[in-house]
């Protein structure tokens, strides 16, 4: 069974293969059904019934399937990948799923741990599985509960090295879609004879079955190799059945002009407006392309977005990108680093915020002083304590250097506060000539923009939405607010 939206390249594919023949569904577009408009959509999911991409989907009577296994509603789980063939209401924000497909990455015994790495990582199958404050752990209490040679399912997104992003560790081999086969399902390269690697593993496809039997196993080829005996011989993956993932799956087949949404992890990105892969779909943005938490300097390689728009026939045509984790900005003065972390003193240190560096950030930690430093970032769960993880850090800043925080608001108290960052910033009280900026930099007057901004909260299908995105900048040395701008 094909796992691909038809026509999309596979992830580790994309900077070497052009979209020159990637067809879209024309005639064989999805009809999804009576009522509302039919959509496909590929994300992260949560329970309830299925909610992807900010739409919840009724499950009762769809056609699920866990990684090739027929299952129930029952088996769908949070932070499993899921791809939604359906309809959308004219709300946008309820529909109906009539087929739901559920991906894993791999799955097989835990070949070793690291949990002093920063992100924590475990290696399964020659896998590098990540983990992050927003995995999903089933059956184990967190990251110290795996253990060596313990059998795993991992559902997550890959990035643009091929590691693993996990979303969920699922340890529970009731719940898991075929605990009897280990399964390893990536991108093929190093393709020699009948050998070749996803990640560091090596494979043979000797004696196994190819499907389709008319498929060509060669790099770049998108693949689920699966196991069902003794699994690891002299190193090498025994493989007994490959499936090659040849864009042949027409029940998530999207129709030129269909509705279409996609999340995952940016790969191939060069520029906005521009083309780029989210999750190895083909996105084309333009000028008119909104943002949602965050802005179009925030789009880089390995951000988690959701593309919103539809399918063009060779690419998703995005109307919208929305951040999954809204992107925190901050200006201020670094003091009290231990380790690799350090607090970002903002406002004249009346607002002081704890910055997390790992392996993936973009810059080190600058030296403890009173130089304006910029940090660019998302933050962790849970809110408290107060931490951002470090995506960019620099040491210009913009604003005349002035100190800000940029973040969802989270509290609104009509033209007096808003809440960013667990901070009740006096917003009501900017002391700028025009301090009331809108999404075009355009001034507006105080009763205007809070008029336009909406605190987190969730809709009405009982969705989470996250608050409008502001940036607060301060006066030079004091906690005294300047000016505040919608960001989104």
């Amino acid at each position: 069974m094909s796992k691909r939206i038809p026509g999309l390249l596979a992830w580790a594919a994309c900077a070497a293969l052009t979209l020159a023949g990637c067809g879209g569904g024309g005639d064989a577009a999805i009809d999804g059904g009576t009522g509302g408009t039919g959509i496909v959509s590929t994300g992260v999911m949560t329970k309830g019934s299925v909610v992807v991409n900010g739409v919840r989907f009724e499950d009762t009577l769809a056609n699920i399937v866990v990684d090739d296994t027929p299952k129930t509603a029952a088996a769908l789980r949070d932070g499993m990948v899921v791809r939604v063939n359906g309809r959308v209401n004219d709300d946008g924000i309820n529909g109906t799923a009539e087929r739901v497909e559920a991906q894993i990455e791999v799955r097989g015994a835990v070949a070793s741990v690291f949990p002093a790495e920063n992100p924590q990582r475990f290696v399964v199958l020659g896998q590098d599985v990540l983990v992050d404050d927003q995995t999903v752990y089933s059956n184990l209490a967190n990251f110290g509960a795996i253990a060596v040679s313990q059998l795993v399912e991992v559902h997550g997104l890959r990035d643009t090295s091929g590691r693993i992003r996990a979303t969920r560790v699922e340890a529970n081999q009731a719940q898991m879609a075929d605990a009897t086969v280990d399964e390893i399902r990536g991108v093929v390269s190093n393709l020699v004879g009948q050998t070749f690697n996803i990640g560091s593993q090596a494979v043979t496809s000797a004696g196994a079955v190819i499907v389709p039997a008319s498929a060509v196993l060669q790099n770049g080829s998108l693949v689920e190799v699966h196991c069902t005996a003794v699994c690891i011989l002299g190193g090498v993956f025994q493989a007994s059945r490959i499936e090659v993932e040849d864009a042949e799956d027409g029940a998530f087949q999207p129709g030129n002009g269909q509705r279409f949404e996609a999340e995952g992890l940016i790969s191939g990105f060069t520029a906005h407006p521009g083309s780029f892969f989210v999750a190895g779909t083909p996105v084309t943005t333009s000028g008119a392309t909104r943002f949602e938490g965050g802005i179009a300097e925030d789009l880089a390689n390995n951000v988690k977005v959701e593309a919103e728009g539809t399918w063009s026939g060779s690419a998703l045509v995005a109307t919208k990108i929305e951040f999954k984790r809204s992107v925190i900005r901050l200006q201020g003065a670094v003091a009290n680093i231990v380790g690799q972390s350090f607090d970002l003193l903002i406002a004249n240190g009346n607002y002081v915020v704890r910055i997390e560096v790992d392996a993936d950030t973009d810059g080190a930690i600058p030296p403890a002083g009173p130089d304006c430093v910029q940090v660019r970032g998302e933050r962790k769960s849970p809110a408290s304590p107060l931490v951002v993880r470090a995506g960019r850090i620099d040491t210009g800043c913009s604003n005349s250097d002035r100190h800000f925080i940029q973040a969802p608001v989270e509290v609104e108290v009509p033209e007096t506060t808003m809440t960013l960052l667990g901070f009740a910033l006096a917003v009501g009280s900017a002391t700028d000539a025009q301090p009331y900026r809108d999404i075009n930099d355009q001034p507006i007057s105080k009763a205007q923009f809070f008029s336009l901004v909406t605190p987190a909260g969730t809709n009405a299908a009982n969705v989470a939405v996250p608050g409008t995105l502001v940036k607060v900048i301060f006066n030079d040395g004091a906690s005294t607010v300047r000016e505040a701008e919608i960001e989104d």
